[in-house]
Formats: C-alpha cells, sequence, structure tokens
C-alpha cells in the first residue's frame, strides 16, 4: 500500500515492493502536439521552466487536469490556451502514448499529429500566460536545435525522431 508523504498539485507516495522502499511521483497524464503548416513547418511555443530556470521551446502541450476529459478535448483546449487555434476531432491523429518518466511515474504523454494553415495561427492572439510566444519552424531548423541542445524537453524531442522517421 502506498503511503502519502506530499500532497500538492504533485503527490508523493512511498511504496513498498520487495522489502525495498520507492518514491512515486503521482501526476497528471498530458497530451502534446505536433503542428505543421502547408509548407512543412513546425510550430513550436517558447516558455519560462521553473525547473530548470531558462526558457524553452517546445511543442504545445498540456495536462489531463479536468475530471472526465477526454484525451482528444484535452489537446483541442489546450491547443486553443496555448496557441489560440480552433481545431476540430476530425484536424488531429494520434501518434503514440508512452511514459516519460517512468522511472518514479506512470504518467502518461499522448502525442498527436495536427496540420494546419499557416494563416491560421496569430502569436498575437495567444492569452496563456504561460507561453510567451510561438513561432514555425522549418525542421531543417528544428532538426539544429535539437542537435544544438537548444531543445531539451523530451516530447518535442520524440517529436523530431517521429518527423525524421517520415523522410
Amino acid at each position: 500500500m502506498d503511503k502519502l508523504i506530499y500532497d500538492g498539485w504533485l503527490k508523493l507516495y512511498k511504496r513498498e515492493v520487495k522489502d525495498r522502499e520507492y518514491e512515486i511521483v503521482k501526476n497528471h497524464d498530458a497530451v502534446s502536439a505536433i503542428v505543421l503548416n502547408e509548407e512543412n513547418e513546425i510550430l513550436l511555443v517558447r516558455q519560462f521552466r521553473p525547473a530548470v530556470m531558462k526558457e524553452t521551446y517546445e511543442i504545445p502541450a498540456g495536462v489531463l487536469d479536468i475530471e472526465g476529459e477526454e484525451v482528444e478535448d484535452c489537446l483541442i483546449r489546450e491547443l486553443q490556451e496555448e496557441t489560440a487555434l480552433n481545431v476540430e476531432k476530425a484536424d488531429i491523429k494520434k501518434i503514440v502514448s508512452y511514459k516519460p518518466i517512468l522511472g518514479f511515474s506512470a504518467s502518461t504523454m499522448n502525442m498527436f499529429l495536427v496540420n494546419i494553415n499557416k494563416s491560421d495561427f496569430d502569436t498575437n492572439k495567444i492569452q496563456d500566460e504561460d507561453v510567451l510566444e510561438g513561432t514555425w519552424v522549418s525542421l531543417k531548423k528544428f532538426e539544429s536545435m535539437v542537435v544544438n541542445e537548444e531543445i531539451i524537453d523530451d516530447k518535442t524531442i520524440m517529436a523530431y525522431f517521429y518527423l525524421k522517421s517520415l523522410n
């Protein structure tokens, strides 16, 4: 049986397995989107991340923190919040679900692909206080950002390898 040792937005538990004690984080499942336009550019959002004390470029994403919300509905909501884009369920394609921090959490990241018209995105319409801007990046520039460790986020690096696998 798990013993709760911290109860905040994240929850931390102690778990005993075969006479060994582990710390387990219970956090929310999440969604992310590879948003591409007709010029085959990817949309990245710039955000300040307190855990690393710097601004990062990432694909749009968010957490399933509304009770009973479907994964696809969460993605649609998060895209509206982080990019001011309005997409429909028919516009999204599931890519993969994976466990990004499996060593201490069972949370799942659900990644989708969304194709839009470049003109549908306007960085000035973003209302999310955590998103500083959104920008279109060519796949060549995207690769350079990953290789040069300008992009350090796991879901965004996963997006890079997914797109690379298509070529």
